[in-house]
């Protein structure tokens, strides 16, 4: 009877109204076919860079002095001559980049007269002044030139660089007998000497940048 009544119980408990049936969740959003795509946003265009003439300014230095008696010329990447002038002028040229060298032609501030080229390159802007340095270090040297121990009285020694940097031009200068010391670009020398109707031949003189120095050369 026990047994009986508890199918009863279980019976009446399965046989109890259904639960609703879930729905499947729609994770999409419902269209009707007429939706228009969102145009692509616009890329902006870089703007052009600018164009036009700039301005170049040029100075030159001796031994870290201005030098006014000096000649600046203005050359393009392939080496053109540009513009040409002073130092301290102000070049009108158009934007880009360029060469810059500068001659010294006065050898009472360097004896060898070089031609020196800027260090890189003078970067010019449009509407803007660019303004570069062209240095030339310099050595203050004497020469004394003594056979057998003694002072030689007259001479001249005709110098040149033995090794010109990059941008300097390999030029040949006189040196003679003076109280004063003489201003040279620094540098390994070498050089013809001539005196008492001797001409020899000197290697090895070192002008040190900087210096003030007196330079002895001794012949047999």
């Amino acid at each position: 009877m026990r047994i009986m009544l508890a199918a009863a119980l279980l019976l009446g408990a399965c046989g109890g109204s259904d639960a609703p049936a879930e729905e499947p969740m729609n994770d999409g959003v419902a269209t009707t076919g007429d939706e228009v795509a969102e145009p692509e946003p616009e890329v902006e265009e870089p703007e052009p860079e600018p164009t036009g003439p700039g301005q170049l300014r040029v100075a030159v230095t001796v031994g870290g002095e201005a030098a006014e008696s000096a000649t600046v010329r203005v050359m393009d990447e392939s080496g053109e001559t540009v513009a040409e002038g002073a130092p301290g002028d102000t070049f009108s040229v158009d934007s880009g980049s360029y060469r810059v060298a500068a001659s010294i032609g006065d050898a009472t501030l360097l004896a060898d007269t070089p031609t020196r080229e800027l260090d890189g390159m003078a970067t010019v802007r449009p509407g803007d002044t660019a303004e570069v340095t062209v240095e030339f270090p310099v050595s203050r040297v004497m020469i004394e030139v003594r056979r057998r121990g003694r002072p030689v009285a007259r001479w001249q020694l005709t110098a040149r660089r033995e090794n010109p940097g990059p941008g300097e031009e390999e030029t040949e200068f006189q040196l003679e007998p003076s109280r004063e010391h003489v201003p040279v670009t620094p540098g390994r020398y070498a050089g013809t000497l001539r005196f008492g109707g001797q001409q020899i031949e000197v290697n090895g003189l070192i002008f040190q940048g900087g210096a003030r120095m007196t330079v002895p050369v001794n012949v047999d």
